[in-house]
């Protein structure tokens, strides 16, 4: 753990930052000499910055992982810390303290709460009414968390002994809010909440996609389909880095979290309930576990909050090219907010940053930043009713985006001002294989993609000709006849119809971006999975929800739509002995666009 003071002259009294580190890493993070530290994600956000500007500010590396020390040349070299017991102090041999609860809201979120205000015991000179919170990635998805303790209580910490604490501000940088729906996204849209009657919650749509309604545990949607590569790798990235707790019962109220055990139900797929939907008792425990204590969007306290007054200020920013935490974690819990209170002070920012396949121009990256501070600023002594805005940032795949090119609206989905159907009307039968051989799998997998040396960070390129079939469905429109920007989250759409007797069915979808010389450009994706125990009908017209993006098709390029069952290794493909054929017809694309116009293609 360490402190960083403000520097003199700053005041009398200050206010206390934490700024808590992502998966695998650890305290040094956030920390810097300078003010620019890698010029872009902590560019003017870091413990240089937050110290220059009269904050005092903790970071601390979290249960269960081992601190490395610096691994940049802009951190300090403050100790990288040790398990009481470990010798050297250091040492790789040495295990960490704890082991890792994935910020299970009794563990991680309460280990938070208590060094800050041990920091508040010692710096007497920190005023207890002007804390934050801000993180990326694990950090990002405990910065929510937070905001949801404190709108819960009065005080966000409240030690016998130690000085009481109200958190004003979370900045949570590209976060999960529904950790369930993140790594197994289902691709259903949110739904009407079981609690306030009489008050209808507005999310029925694919900005709110979800595991399950608000107030409850993650319970109203089937379970989704693993990120293979990411859950594979986040388990590798711990298991070589820190220890994961395989099933205390102390001090979680929910019972033992086995993450061995659960990661390897998930491995073995479907099915995953019976008719009736019912949960098998494995996945129905790592559901409600997911969700009722890791992520935010469950939480009981945004409702009490709201009827107490108590109305955090939340800054959440994602990236409309990250793989693993999509937008769709910052979107949902804005219009959640909004549904409870219109002048709660969430805002969200999105652009081509985060985890990969992002790019994280660092001109996009310093511009948010700045946005941040200033919302940071306005908020810090006393969070207060405010008209909040989502604000984009575009991809570009040659000359970056600039402070100068961000839009902004009242919420996500007025981001956008038109819709641009592409109506392909096409059929195909996929069967529980489709897709296994298609080329463009491992080009566009978000962590393998990255070691193909004919693709760039965040511009993947098709593998095939354009006009080529592969394993699965593709069709190609015809040229646009204007520019259209895409805005938002899209959806492929089909009518279906699924063979009998099988459990369930995947439905993955691509989109590109279709030059007049052939080249594709990946421009997002998405899944659906269909669980006939009782979630989906084995009939009817499906829409697969895709990431988003804030993307420019020219005027003379044609838009390319892929569907298939596999799309390996991004998603854990479904086990074919228990998966039906999809016979589609009418398919189709629905972009929402900024042009104030609503066009149809063919």
């Amino acid at each position: 753990m360490d402190v960083t003071r403000p520097l003199p002259g700053t005041g009398d009294t200050h206010p206390l930052i934490v700024l808590l580190h992502g998966f695998g890493n650890d305290k040094h993070e956030w920390e810097s000499t300078s003010d620019a530290a890698d010029g872009a994600d902590k560019y003017h956000w870091n413990t240089h910055w937050f110290a220059a500007h009269g904050y005092y500010v903790l970071t601390y590396t979290a249960r269960g992982f081992r601190d490395n020390g610096p691994q940049a040349s802009y951190q300090p070299a403050t100790p990288p810390g040790a398990a009481p017991t470990c010798l050297p102090p250091g040492g790789s041999a040495c295990p960490p303290t704890g082991t890792i609860r994935v910020k299970n809201k009794d563990v991680e979120i309460r280990d938070t709460q208590w060094l800050a205000a041990l920091t508040a015991l010692a710096y007497p000179d920190i005023s207890p009414d002007q804390v934050a919170v801000s993180g990326g990635s694990y950090g990002g998805g405990e910065s929510w968390l937070q905001a949801a303790a404190q709108a819960g209580s009065e005080y966000w910490s409240d030690w016998p002994g130690l000085p009481r604490l109200r958190l004003q501000v979370a900045v949570p940088k590209y976060p999960w809010t529904d950790l369930a729906y993140a790594l197994m996204p289902n691709g259903h849209p949110g739904g009407p909440s079981q609690a306030a009657a009489g008050e209808p919650y507005r999310g029925s749509d694919l900005y709110s996609s979800a595991q399950g309604a608000p107030d409850t545990v993650g319970v109203g949607n089937p379970i989704g389909v693993a990120k293979s590569s990411y859950v594979g790798g986040l388990y590798s990235l711990g298991t070589a880095n820190g220890v994961f707790d395989e099933g205390s019962l102390s001090p979680q109220s929910n019972g033992p979290e086995p993450f061995t055990a659960w990661l390897a139900r998930v491995d073995a797929g479907e099915p995953y309930s019976t008719p009736g939907r019912v949960d098998d008792s494995t996945m129905s425990q790592l559901r409600t576990a997911f969700s009722g204590w890791h992520s935010a969007y469950y939480q009981p306290g945004w409702r009490t909050g709201r009827d107490a007054g108590r109305t955090p200020a939340i800054l959440s920013v994602s990236g409309w090219t990250d793989d693993l935490f999509p937008p769709v974690e910052s979107f949902r819990m804005f219009t959640y907010l909004k549904s409870l209170d219109r002048n709660w002070p969430v805002a969200v920012v999105v652009g081509d940053i985060g985890h990969a396949r992002a790019q994280n121009p660092p001109g996009v990256w310093q511009a948010i930043n700045e946005q941040a501070w200033r919302f940071l600023q306005a908020n810090i002594a006393g969070s207060r009713p405010a008209s909040t805005t989502a604000s984009s940032y575009p991809t570009r795949c040659t000359g970056a985006a600039t402070a100068a090119d961000a839009i902004s609206a009242g919420s996500p989905a007025a981001l956008a001002k038109g819709t641009l159907v592409v109506d392909f009307k096409g059929s195909v039968l996929l069967p529980p294989t489709s897709g296994a051989t298609d080329p463009d799998a491992a080009v566009t997998d978000a962590v393998a993609g990255g070691t193909i040396t004919s693709t760039s960070a965040g511009c993947r390129t098709s593998a095939r000709l354009a006009t080529s079939p592969s394993d699965g469905y593709t069709a190609v429109s015809q040229p646009l006849p204007t520019e259209q920007t895409l805005v938002g989250i899209s959806h492929a759409e089909a009518r279906y119809a699924a063979t009998p007797g099988a459990f369930t069915a995947v439905l993955t979808a691509r989109v590109w971006d279709v030059s007049p010389d052939g080249a594709a450009l990946l421009v997002s994706r998405g899944v659906y999975r269909f669980d006939f125990t009782g979630y989906d009908a084995r009939s009817g017209i499906v829409q697969v929800p895709l990431y988003g993006n804030h993307w420019t098709f020219p005027a003379g390029h044609r838009v390319r739509l892929d569907f298939a069952q596999v799309d390996q290794p991004t998603y854990r493909p479904p086990n074919p002995a228990f998966t039906a054929a999809l016979d589609l017809s009418a398919t189709r694309l629905v972009l929402p666009v900024r042009q104030q116009a609503n066009t149809t293609i063919r």
